[in-house]
Parts: structure tokens; C-alpha cells; sequence
């Protein structure tokens, strides 16, 4: 009800026991009215709990109705400012792991491997045993310090820490991540590498015939990913198409490419895996494979995503591919948000055409020149095929 001065003063006692009247105005306030008095009570509740505060009893003008609102009022105000106990002390690694567990682990596998290789090389040795409250930029900066020289590398660690550190701050675990105070890390610009003619009849002639040989020519002749070729498995195949599942790839599209005699010569005659790891894993030895690579090659400064921007360029630049057609090859979006609503073909055939173009460019290219020992460049495959 709404307390009123007139009204309290025109309430009679109790002739047994206690009434509460409760005050609209201020939530928790009520007159407690008995046998012999008229007092005021604050019931403050937090939670399932409840806990009565006697604030006097109804006398003015030494206490009159205002002067009990704000009398409660201080009392709620007070009960909101008081400090929520303290936040449990979990370790970085602590919530790290739970961090993996249940959230990074919903990623894609390419973007799991990326996050977690990162802040376990860069951040876990150091900040590992140490309290997520305790941790502060002077801690952190050191850490990318270390990073100067590589300013990608820099920057994504950046990235990846700071996401863990708001996800710990969301779940209680901080009240504030310590990467808020701190400036994101320059991100350099795109790379434009693209290989020479020169580069790539280099890199195709290093190209063996193992695992990461085959994995590099097949992202030279169709300008796929290098994760896609060394994730990919025999149920993808189907006829002469392979499709990648949307869970496998970046952009979260299922993606369906034309194998051409090229493609199919160079994949492996297995089950499961094409490229496995000796654990029946996809092929991931890429530091230690390119290194040795690139001293065989003789090629430097580049990398496998360049090989990626090559065959786009190539495709657009020498052979007249329309832009839409190389966009279909990369699986990237083309056209406006509206257009891509409407437009589902999958433009099969016009890949197809493109990848046998750029192959016979390729088998051009290779056929200019003569291995040092003078017998012919070996073609892409083999005649009749």
C-alpha cells in the first residue's frame, strides 16, 4: 500500500499480535504495527535469503515516514555497494583448459589448431602457473616482445589472448581482461607474393613424390588450400568431383571442385585419409617438409597460401578466367549479399575448364626448358590420361 503520515497516524494498534503494512514507494519498507507501537522494518533479501533490519519506531517528528524512506534507501544503497565476494583464484592454464574444452573445441579444426598451438607456445610456459587475477599487461607485453621480428605472428597471438582473457572475464573468472588497456599489435599488410614462371617450374621439379610433394603440386595445378588437400579423404570423392564438407572448410561452405587428369594422378590410392600421419591423422608436418623443401627448390620467401594467389593470378591474367569462374575454384563469395541469395549454381563446368587451361599453360611452362641433364620435363600426366 501506499504510507501516508495521515494514514499510519489513523491506523489503530493491534489487539493481538503483529501486522506489517508494506510502503509501494520504497521496496523492502513496511510499518509494523503491534499492541503498544508503530515501527518501521527493512527486509533486504539477496538471494533465497531474507534479513530484517529494524529502522525505529514511528515517532514525529523525530522519525517520521520520509525520514524512514530514506533511511532504507541508505540501507539498500549501501547492501548494492557492498563488495561481492571475491572471485575464485583460477589459474591461467586452469581456465585454459576448461577454455579449449568448451568453446575453442566448437571451432573448425583449422582455427582450433591455430589458437591453441599459439597461446600454448607463446603464453602457457610463462603465465600457465600464475593466478588470472594477478596477471597484468606488464606480464603480457614481454611476452610479445619476444614477437617483434614476426609482426603476423604478433599480432594473431595478440588476438587469441585477448579473446581467452574476455572469455574468462565473461565467466566470472576476472572483472576485467588485462589485454583492454593494451593497443592490438600492427597487423602488416596482405601479402601480394605471387611466384614467378621461373619459381614455379622450380617448385613443381622439388615437388617429390611423398605426402607434402604431392600436397604442393595438387595446390599449384587447382589453388586450393594446403589444408584442404591434407584433409582430405576418399569419402569426399565422387566420380570425377571431390567435395569438402562445410566443417572443413573456412568459410563454412561445402565446396565442390572438378578433378581434372592432373588431380587425380597425384592423389594417393588409399582409404580414409589421403594424407595421413603416422598417428591416422591429416597431414600437418609443414615447418619441417617446406624447410627442406625450400633448400631443394631453391625458392625463398614464399609460402604455401602464395602458390593459392599464383594460380587466381595466372588464371585472370593469362588465361582470360572470368572472375566469377576463379571465385568459384578459390570457394570464395562473389557478388553482392543479394546476388549470392538467388544464385546457387556451383559453375562445375566452367571450372573445370579453368583448371584444364591453367594446366596446359603449366605443362607449357614446364615444357620450355630441359632438366639439367637434358632429358625432357616429365609431363603433368601421363599421355592418354
Amino acid at each position: 500500500m501506499r504510507l501516508t503520515d495521515q494514514g499510519i497516524r489513523a491506523l489503530s494498534l493491534s489487539d493481538s499480535g503483529q501486522r506489517d503494512y508494506h510502503d509501494d514507494a520504497v521496496r523492502g519498507l513496511a510499518l509494523r504495527v503491534g499492541t503498544r507501537t508503530k515501527s518501521f522494518v527493512l527486509i533486504v533479501r539477496k538471494g533465497e535469503q531474507r534479513r530484517r533490519i529494524s529502522l525505529g519506531q514511528y515517532d514525529p517528528p523525530h522519525l517520521t515516514l520520509a525520514m524512514a524512506r530514506e533511511k532504507a534507501k541508505d540501507i539498500l544503497a549501501a547492501e548494492r555497494l557492498a563488495k561481492e565476494p571475491p572471485a575464485p583464484r583460477v589459474t591461467f592454464s586452469e581456465a585454459l583448459k576448461t577454455y579449449y574444452r568448451v568453446h575453442v573445441s566448437r571451432l573448425r579444426k583449422a582455427s582450433f589448431r591455430a589458437i591453441t598451438q599459439t597461446i600454448d607456445r607463446h603464453f602457457k610456459p610463462k603465465l600457465g602457473k600464475k593466478a588470472l587475477l594477478d596477471i597484468k599487461p606488464t606480464d603480457i607485453a614481454p611476452l610479445l616482445d619476444k614477437m617483434l621480428d614476426t609482426p603476423t605472428e604478433m599480432h594473431n597471438a595478440f588476438v587469441y589472448l585477448s579473446m581467452f582473457l574476455n572469455w574468462c572475464m565473461k565467466r566470472g573468472y576476472i572483472e576485467t581482461a588485462p589485454t583492454a588497456r593494451m593497443q592490438t599489435p600492427h597487423k602488416p599488410p596482405p601479402r601480394e607474393r605471387t611466384l614467378t614462371p621461373d619459381e614455379l617450374r622450380a617448385v613443381w621439379l622439388a615437388a617429390d613424390d611423398s605426402d607434402y610433394g604431392r600436397i604442393i603440386r595438387l595446390c599449384l595445378v587447382s589453388g586450393q588450400r594446403i589444408g584442404q588437400w591434407a584433409g582430405a579423404r576418399r569419402e569426399y570423392i565422387s566420380g570425377d568431383l571431390i567435395t569438402w564438407p562445410a566443417e572443413t572448410m573456412k568459410g563454412k561452405r561445402s565446396h565442390t571442385l572438378p578433378l581434372t587428369p592432373a588431380i587425380k594422378t597425384l592423389l594417393p590410392d588409399r582409404v580414409g585419409f589421403l594424407f595421413p600421419t603416422v598417428n591416422i591423422r591429416a597431414f600437418s608436418n609443414w615447418s619441417r617438409s617446406k624447410a627442406r623443401f625450400d633448400k631443394t627448390s631453391g625458392v625463398q620467401n614464399w609460402r604455401h597460401h602464395d602458390l593459392r594467389r599464383t594460380w587466381s593470378t595466372v588464371a585472370a591474367d593469362e588465361l582470360g578466367v572470368e572472375p566469377p569462374y576463379i571465385a568459384a575454384v578459390l570457394s570464395h563469395a562473389y557478388g553482392t549479399p543479394i546476388s549470392r541469395v538467388y544464385n546457387k549454381a556451383r559453375y562445375i563446368e566452367p571450372m573445370r575448364k579453368a583448371l584444364l587451361a591453367f594446366e596446359e599453360w603449366l605443362q607449357a611452362l614446364l615444357s620450355n626448358e630441359e632438366n639439367a641433364d637434358g632429358r625432357d620435363i616429365q609431363r603433368l600426366h601421363p599421355a592418354g590420361t
